[in-house]
C-alpha cells in the first residue's frame, strides 16, 4: 500500500468520520486514497481558513477531531490565523499539509517556503501549534500521526501540524497500520485531596463565595451537570467567563451570567463583593478581568482566588492564588462535592444575588423591548436567543456583536453558546458554523455576525448550498467596523476612513445587498427594515431548512455596551495608566 492509503486507513482507525480542506496539487495522492473511503465524508471550503474554522467548530460540538487537508505554500499559509485561533481557545486540530517532492527541496520550486533553507512551513506553524512535523521517511508517517494525535488531545488541547512531501505520500509500505488508541493517554487529571480540603474549608468559611466557570468547564465532558450539582449542594452562586456563558442555565436562581468587559451588571456587582472566588477553567483574560485594573472586576487585596485548571502555566499567571490546583473540571466539581459536608448557610448572600439579578433585569428591560427602528442591537440579540430552537446553538462572530450578545442574550443549555474570544479571528463563526452542521445537520445553527466579519467570508454561503447545510446568518449591518469606529473616536475624537464602508465616488455608505447575494449563491435571504420584522424573519429562516441570510440594519446611534465602570482601557501612558503590576510598582519622582 501507499503511504496515503495508510493515512486514509489511520483516519478510520482513529474514529474520524469527516474531513475538511481544499484540493491542491501537493495532496493529490492523499485525495486519491480517500476516493476509496467514501464512508469518510469530506467537505471542501472556498478558502483554507474556512476549512480550519469548520474543523475547529466541529470539535467544539462533537468532541472529535476532523482533519484539515490542504496543499503546500499559500494553502498552508492561509491556515495560520485559524490554527492560531484554535491554539488560543485550546481546540485540538490536525492539519495535514502537502509539500513538494523531497527531490526538489531547496530549489525554490513553485510554492515552496524556501527562504531560509528547504521547505520550512514548520517555522511558520511552531508558534501557533502544540507540535509540528515534516515527515521525510515513509515508514514514520503513522508514528508521527499517532504522536500528533496524542499531543493534540492530551492535557490542555491544541492544534498540531503534520506535513508530508508528495513523493513520501506515494512511497510503498508493507505491514499493518496502527491507530492512535494504543499510543494515547487519559487526561482527566484529578486534584490532590489536601488541596481539595483547603478549598472546601475556604468555601465553608466564606460569607460571599462565587464559582467562576470558564471555557475549561464548558468543554469538560459532564462538567456543566457536576457544576450545577455542587453549586446547589453548597448554595454558591455562579458567574461565568464569556466562553462559559450558559454552562448553567442563565435562568437558574444561582446563575448571574458572564462577568467581564461586556458581561451582566449583576455578575460584575457580585464579583466585586465576593470574598472567595473558585475559578475553574478560567484564565483571567484581559477583557474578562477589566485589564487587571484593581477593583474594576477583581480586587485581590480583599478577594481570595482559587484557580483550577489543566494547564499549570495558567494557574497564577495573572493573579496570585490562595490555592492552585491542576484538575479536570468535572472531576474537580465531583471531588469538591465529596469533600464538603453539606449545604452552606448562604441564604443571605443568595438573597443579595437574587436582588442584584432583579435589578439588572429591570435595567435592561428598555433595551430588549426597544421599539425603535432600525432595531437596537441589544433587542436583536435578546430576540435571537428567544427564537433559537431548544436544540439550537448560536455562534458569535468577533466585533460589536459580542458586546450585545453577551449581556442581553439568555442561554439556557450548556454548549448552546459558541464563541472564539482568544485570538478572536473575525469570521470564525460565519465559517465555522458549517463544521457543526456537517456533524449535526438537523440541529439549528444561528450565526450572529457583523457586516465586516461576514464580508471576509461570504463565499461560505456557496459551501452551505453545495452541501445542503442549513446555517442561518443574521448580519448586523451598520456599514462599518462598529466597535473600531466607536473605540477610535472615543480615543482620538476622529476616525480614519477605514472604519466605515463608503463609496469613494458617491460618499454614500456601502455594502453589498446581502439578501440578493444569498439568492445569487442559491440560498434564501431577506432584509429586515423595522424592529418588529426581525423575529418573524428569523423564525422563517429556521423553518426553511435551507441556508438563509437575514440582513438587519441596526441603530447606528447605539454605543458599544460595556459593563458599568469598564471600557476598552488600553494602557496608553507609560508608567501612568498602570502604575502597579503585582507587588512591585513603578517608582515615581519625589
Amino acid at each position: 500500500m501507499r503511504v496515503v492509503d495508510a493515512i486514509a486507513t489511520w483516519l478510520e482507525l482513529a474514529g474520524m468520520e469527516h474531513y475538511f480542506g481544499i484540493a491542491g496539487g501537493a495532496i493529490w495522492g492523499l485525495l486519491d486514497a480517500l476516493v476509496d473511503k467514501p464512508e469518510l465524508k469530506g467537505f471542501q471550503a472556498k478558502h483554507e481558513s474556512q476549512a480550519v474554522h469548520m474543523a475547529d467548530t466541529y470539535y467544539r460540538v462533537t468532541g472529535r477531531l476532523a482533519p484539515v487537508l490542504v496543499t503546500k505554500g499559500p494553502g498552508l499559509l492561509n491556515c495560520v490565523g485559524g490554527v492560531a485561533n484554535a491554539m488560543h481557545d485550546s481546540i485540538p486540530l490536525l492539519l495535514i499539509g502537502g509539500a513538494g517532492s523531497t527531490h526538489f527541496f531547496g530549489k525554490a520550486t513553485m510554492q515552496e517556503i524556501f527562504f531560509h533553507g528547504h521547505e520550512d512551513a514548520l517555522s511558520v506553524f511552531r508558534p501557533v501549534t502544540k507540535g509540528s512535523w515534516l515527515v521525510v521517511r515513509p515508514d514514520l508517517v503513522i508514528d508521527v500521526l499517532n504522536q500528533a494525535y496524542r499531543i493534540a488531545t492530551s492535557g490542555r488541547p491544541g492544534p498540531v501540524f503534520v506535513q508530508v512531501p508528495y513523493d513520501v505520500q506515494l512511497a510503498e509500505l508493507e505491514g499493518e497500520v496502527e491507530g492512535p488508541s494504543r499510543r494515547s493517554v487519559s487526561t482527566r487529571q484529578r486534584g490532590d485531596p489536601s488541596s481539595l480540603d483547603r478549598i472546601a474549608s475556604l468555601l465553608a468559611n466564606a460569607e460571599r463565595p462565587l464559582i467562576l466557570a470558564g471555557g475549561g468547564t464548558a468543554r469538560s465532558s459532564g462538567a456543566p451537570e457536576s457544576l450545577r450539582a455542587v453549586a446547589e449542594k453548597l448554595n454558591v452562586p455562579i458567574v461565568t467567563t464569556l466562553v462559559g456563558k450558559g454552562v448553567v442555565s442563565e435562568e437558574h436562581e444561582l446563575s448571574l451570567g458572564p462577568v467581564g468587559r461586556s458581561g451582566t451588571g449583576c455578575a460584575a456587582e457580585a464579583t466585586r463583593e465576593a470574598d472567595v472566588i473558585v475559578a475553574v477553567g478560567a484564565r483571567f483574560a484581559d477583557n474578562h478581568a477589566g485589564n487587571w485594573r484593581k477593583g474594576s472586576i477583581y480586587d485581590i487585596t480583599k478577594t481570595k482566588i482559587v484557580q483550577v485548571d489543566l494547564d499549570p502555566a495558567e494557574v497564577g499567571r495573572n493573579y496570585p492564588v490562595e490555592v492552585g490546583l491542576l484538575s479536570d473540571a468535572k472531576l474537580f466539581f465531583d471531588d469538591l462535592a465529596s469533600a464538603t459536608n453539606g449545604r452552606r448557610n448562604g441564604d443571605g448572600w443568595v438573597k443579595q444575588i437574587s436582588d442584584m439579578r432583579s435589578r439588572w433585569r429591570e435595567e435592561i428591560r428598555p433595551v430588549i423591548t426597544s421599539p425603535t427602528s432600525p432595531i437596537h442591537p441589544g433587542r436583536l440579540s435578546y430576540e435571537a436567543g428567544e427564537a433559537l430552537p431548544k436544540n439550537g446553538r448560536v455562534y458569535i462572530d468577533v466585533g460589536d456583536v459580542i458586546q450585545y450578545a453577551e449581556p442581553y442574550m439568555t442561554i439556557r443549555t450548556p454548549g448552546a453558546w459558541q464563541i472564539n474570544p482568544g485570538m478572536a479571528e473575525m469570521s470564525w463563526a460565519s465559517s465555522g458554523v458549517l463544521g457543526a452542521l456537517a456533524a449535526e445537520p438537523d440541529r439549528a445553527a444561528l450565526v450572529l455576525t457583523g457586516d465586516g466579519a461576514f464580508n471576509m467570508t461570504s463565499s461560505i454561503v456557496a459551501t452551505a448550498v453545495e452541501y445542503a447545510l442549513p446555517a442561518v446568518w443574521v448580519i448586523l449591518n451598520n456599514n462599518e467596523f462598529g466597535i473600531e469606529r466607536k473605540g477610535a473616536f472615543n480615543a482620538y475624537k476622529r476616525v480614519h476612513p477605514w472604519t466605515k464602508f463608503t463609496r469613494v465616488d458617491t460618499g454614500q455608505p456601502y455594502n453589498p445587498d446581502f439578501a440578493a447575494l444569498a439568492r445569487a449563491y442559491g440560498a434564501e435571504g431577506e432584509r429586515v427594515e423595522t424592529a418588529g420584522q426581525f423575529r418573524p424573519a428569523l423564525e422563517r429562516a429556521f423553518a426553511s431548512g435551507r441556508p438563509y441570510i437575514v440582513d438587519v440594519p441596526i441603530d447606528l446611534g447605539i454605543p458599544t455596551y460595556f459593563t458599568k465602570g469598564l471600557d476598552r482601557a488600553y494602557p496608553d501612558k507609560w508608567g501612568e495608566s498602570y502604575p502597579s503590576q503585582g507587588l512591585l510598582r513603578l517608582k515615581t519622582k519625589a
